[in-house]
């Protein structure tokens, strides 16, 4: 890299870099973010022990749902395990808080449609007079499964959007040529 060069990248991260570090203050740490991941991998270990303990109903009501479900649960804890702490390539960055987020929100809704189904079923039971106990047990394990993992849903979203707050001030930071003393519209 020529003199020059260097000489001008110093001087941008002198203009820009009071501004920028400010922001990074305001970043969520990982060690905010890991008892919040571990709380989310443990909702999910819960809905998926609800669908396991449940399986014969859930297979009566849909085995391709059932099968896919615990994939998608699967995965989303494995996104989990790469953004907690403690190794290479580990660690919390805003690709890995979107896809979290996301891949929350549809277990979720998959959580919300099995309890629909299964009181679907427990109605179908009783007007044939059969023994609805075990579906009504299933739309109750499942009802508390998805208040958990909206709940932790919303723990999880809170810091991930400070978390882009900060990053899009750093970013604007960089790329902001007008005047310090003019106010941005934010």
């Amino acid at each position: 890299m020529r003199l020059s060069k260097i000489f001008a990248l110093l001087a941008l991260l002198l203009v820009c870099g009071d501004s920028a570090q400010g922001q990074v203050k305001d970043m969520p740490s990982q060690a905010e973010f890991d008892p919040i991941l571990d709380n989310a991998d443990s909702k999910l270990k819960d809905f998926e022990t609800t669908l396991t303990e449940f399986r014969a109903e859930a297979v009566e009501i849909g085995r391709d749902k059932l099968d896919q479900d615990l994939k998608g649960i699967q995965q989303t804890r494995a996104m989990i395990q790469t953004a907690h702490s403690g190794g290479p390539n580990r660690g919390i960055n805003m690709e890995r808080l979107v896809g979290i987020l996301a891949s929350f929100d549809d277990v979720a809704l998959d959580a919300s449609e099995w309890k629909s189904l299964a009181e679907l079923t427990m109605c179908e039971d009783v007007i044939q007079h059969l023994d609805p106990s075990r579906y009504e047990q299933f739309a109750t394990r499942v009802t508390m499964n998805l208040q958990m993992l909206r709940e932790v849903g919303s723990e999880i979203l809170h810091p991930a959007f400070r978390a882009a707050v900060a990053a899009d001030e750093i970013i604007l930071a960089f790329t902001d040529t007008s005047p310090k003393d003019e106010k941005r519209p934010h």
